[in-house]
């Protein structure tokens, strides 16, 4: 049968807290001396908790004499932050099965009824002490888990909003005002609510943005994307930028008249702006509104709200622009 490798001494030095039974004090000391991995240390019961959680020892050993009790001692270890997880031996020379019971019972990791050969000592406490580092290590494996997952859950969180916002005007994109349109429709049509779309085109932004440069057509599209979200005053209309020069703004439980009144003030606000345009004609920025309205149905669909919404823009546009047009879906 082949024997069991010999436990190895520890890279560093073990800390070892005796606390307690002077009498034993002497032969650990003894039995340690020439022991390069085992560092002693002496301590009693009534110091013993306040200074092993200062000098973080990797193994406690509780020595006793006579009848004493280590049940009170081991509680108390175990209640206590820097310790509860410390390896804890106790060394009680001719203690009854009794008293082995009950340390075992208290939270003891090990008992030794005898005082031990040097070579089984030195095994024990190498043992535990190998036991408390990997668990020290895999406590801090776990800790450094738990960060990362929350550093990789905080980036994704991040990432998932800048991909649902327009690079440009920072203002939610079509991919999220896509997925937010289907989430209303579904609710609008449980509950029997009308849904309305506003569908915004800037006039004549292509002579714009040729004449005065990209830098200048980007500025004037951040404008409007600030024009439009000062005008919505609740927490579920949402703005987004559709398409190039397009913006379209969603409003849960508003019907076709209220929606208009978003329109026009969305419009006028636009116009009070005055931003200069170079096309005589224009003199300043302005846009055509289209605003399609509906009362979800089971047989309907989203995009039929977003058809309307772009016939009502052509419509407006085809009345003289800077206007709104309204038609219902």
């Amino acid at each position: 049968m082949p024997t069991a490798p010999a436990i190895a001494p520890l890279n560093s030095p073990c800390r070892v807290l005796l606390v307690g039974a002077p009498p034993f004090a002497g032969a650990l000391r003894e039995m340690l001396a020439d022991a390069d991995d085992i560092e002693l240390m002496l301590t009693d019961a009534a110091q013993a908790l306040e200074q092993a959680a200062t000098l973080r020892p990797a193994v406690l050993v509780r020595a006793l004499g006579g009848r004493d009790d280590s049940g009170d001692f081991i509680r108390a270890c175990r209640a206590h932050a820097a310790l509860n997880a410390l390896p804890l031996v106790v060394l009680a020379p001719n203690a009854d099965n009794a008293g082995r019971d009950a340390a075992f019972a208290a939270g003891a990791s090990d008992y030794l009824a005898e005082l031990p050969t040097r070579t089984e000592l030195l095994a024990r406490l190498r043992y535990h002490a190998s036991a408390s580092q990997a668990l020290l290590e895999r406590d801090d494996a776990l800790r450094r888990l738990v960060e990362t997952q929350a550093l990789l859950a905080r980036a994704q969180g991040e990432l998932d909003r800048i991909d649902g916002v327009d690079g440009l005007t920072g203002i939610p994109n079509r991919r999220r005002f896509e997925q937010v349109a289907q989430g209303e429709w579904q609710r609008a049509r449980r509950n029997g609510q009308p849904l309305s779309l506003l569908v915004c085109d800037v006039d004549s932004f292509g002579y714009f943005n040729h004449r005065l440069g990209r830098e200048a057509g980007d500025l004037c599209l951040r404008k409007m994307a600030g024009v439009l979200t000062g005008q919505l005053k609740r927490p579920s209309d949402l703005a987004a930028r559709y398409d190039g020069k397009q913006f379209a703004i969603l409003l849960p439980d508003t019907g076709l008249d209220g929606a208009v009144q978003v329109a026009e003030s969305c419009r006028a606000a636009l116009e009070r702006l005055a931003l200069s345009h170079p096309l005589p004609e224009r003199r300043i920025v302005t846009m055509s509104v289209g605003v399609a309205s509906t009362v979800p149905s089971d047989e309907g669909m989203f995009d039929d709200v977003l058809v309307r919404a772009g016939e009502a823009v052509q419509a407006a546009k085809s009345r003289g622009r800077n206007r709104v047009a309204a038609f219902r879906a």
